[in-house]
């Protein structure tokens, strides 16, 4: 067993308190880490910047007397701390700086701006990791926007163990001469030479890099100007897959749900099916295929690929419920809607409760993005027997196993192409699938007890973090 740590999490995102509209999964992966690292035992508390949308008073945040003051790039900022505490017994430590954090949500301020908040919010973290009581035992970062608290907390405590965490496609907040010249001797030393960046620094001082990226996307990172430090790092670079809540995404135990159900016992979700098709004005019939699509409609979650594929795909005795939005595709989807009401359902505003339901009464979920951002809702149908139809985009490519023919083994059904023929051809062979009924719903099971929980993540960081306490270890 694993002995209980401090851990210091260091994150510039955190929901539900500060989600990029773009990018949301990555405030999603910030609080829930935490909760599931807490409920394996370890003290943890996270730290993130107090954007101007975050009301400390209705978030019921003290304030603190003292403050923390940082020197970046040659002027000095003073950060207001802020305490809080989640459900899931978190502790919460926000900075205020009316200045640098002065944006709605994260990554919405200029170049500069965000480079001095990533520069003010790493200085603050490291001095908190260095006095903060009881001491710290891991300081974890997430991403380039945290990456300097490894480097900065490092020089003042050398044996501190420090691990960073890669997100997918950001902005390695890369460094000008004159930025880099300015910049304290121990982040000059480490931000690199050919292409100097703050992500730079954080890996080449972190004791432990973990990428939720698919293999794929680890090769291209693996050739990118971050490959010799990545490569130092050798077996203490090592790839960890987001999971999900199962406090929220469980169907056992889900209040959102008509009927509560789990692999053992189904009944449950052919009454959630009932209760989404009476809802959404469907035609409630139990023994027709429901699919359904959940995001926003532009091209790049394949929404245009949706709605052409959707009226052919009519022909086919099914239902087909979309949680969209007011974009792309939404009208040709809301035409077709208007010609075919009990075969499909559209809803360009839904709640929590409805994509609970829809999940729950689904036998189908449709993916086929043409951008890794739906890991958590691939996930969370996995858990409530809705069985993923996706494009091996990212992540997705490594957890989403295709289902053979005789639905023996697989967890979903891979598209291959691009094409709205090619999403039809595989959406048929699922459909085929669901004619075998028996077998079916042995495969249904086995995707439901597929172990998608953040706490399977969680203690693979639990390695990770002793993989970092031995490496910052001086030698003998």
């Amino acid at each position: 067993m694993f002995p209980a740590v401090e851990i210091l999490f260091v994150t510039t995102e955190l929901a539900p308190y500060s989600v990029a509209p773009n990018a949301p999964e990555a405030a999603d992966a910030a609080a829930s880490l935490p909760k599931a690292l807490r409920g394996l035992g370890h003290r943890v508390t996270v730290v993130s910047p107090l954007y101007k949308g975050i009301d400390p008073t209705t978030r019921s945040l003290a304030r603190r007397l003292s403050v923390v003051n940082v020197k970046v790039l040659g002027k000095s900022y003073a950060c207001q701390l802020y305490d809080g505490r989640t459900t899931g017994g978190v502790d919460l430590l926000f900075l205020g700086n009316a200045e640098l954090f002065a944006e709605q949500l994260p990554g919405q301020a200029d170049a500069e701006t965000r480079l001095r908040s990533a520069l003010l919010l790493g200085g603050a973290a490291a001095q908190l990791a260095n006095t903060r009581e009881p001491r710290v035992d891991v300081l974890h970062a997430r991403g380039a926007g945290s990456a300097t608290a490894i480097a900065l907390a490092k020089q003042l405590r050398p044996e501190l163990a420090c691990s960073l965490t890669l997100q997918d496609g950001e902005d390695p907040l890369r460094l000008t001469p004159a930025q880099l010249a300015e910049l304290p001797e121990e982040l000059r030393a480490a931000a690199g030479t050919s292409d100097p960046s703050l992500l730079h620094a954080g890996i080449a001082r972190a004791d432990a890099v973990v990428t939720g990226a698919s293999s794929t996307q680890r090769d291209l990172l693996e050739s990118s100007p971050l490959a010799g430090v990545l490569r130092e790092k050798g077996s203490r670079f090592v790839n960890v897959l987001n999971g999900v809540d199962a406090s929220v995404w469980n169907p056992l135990i889900d209040s959102l749900l008509s009927a509560r159900f789990d692999a053992t016992n189904l009944g449950g979700k052919a009454r959630c099916k009932g209760s989404l098709q009476y809802m959404l004005g469907l035609g409630v019939k139990p023994e027709i295929p429901l699919l359904t699509f959940i995001g926003d409609l532009s091209d790049e979650r394949g929404g245009d690929l949706i709605a052409e594929f959707a009226r052919d795909c009519m022909r086919n005795e099914i239902q087909l419920c979309v949680l969209g939005s007011e974009c792309g595709a939404a009208s040709k989807l809301r035409a077709l809607a208007e010609d075919l009401p009990e075969r499909l359902a559209l809803r360009t505003s839904h709640d929590e409760k409805e994509r609970h339901l829809a999940l729950g009464a689904s036998d189908f979920l449709l993916l086929p993005a043409r951008e890794p951002r739906s890991l958590e809702v691939a996930l969370s149908a996995l858990r409530y027997g809705a069985l993923p139809i996706v494009r091996p985009i990212g992540v997705l490519a490594d957890v989403i196993v295709d289902t053979d023919a005789k639905l023996e083994t697989g967890n979903g059904f891979v598209l291959e192409g691009s094409s709205p023929e090619e999403l039809l051809a595989t959406v048929q062979r699922a459909l085929a699938g669901y004619a075998r009924s028996s077998a079916f719903e042995v495969l249904r099971k086995r995707a439901m007890r597929h172990d998608v929980s953040w706490e399977r993540s969680a203690r693979r960081y639990e390695h990770l973090f002793k993989q970092a306490q031995q490496a910052s270890q001086p030698a003998a």
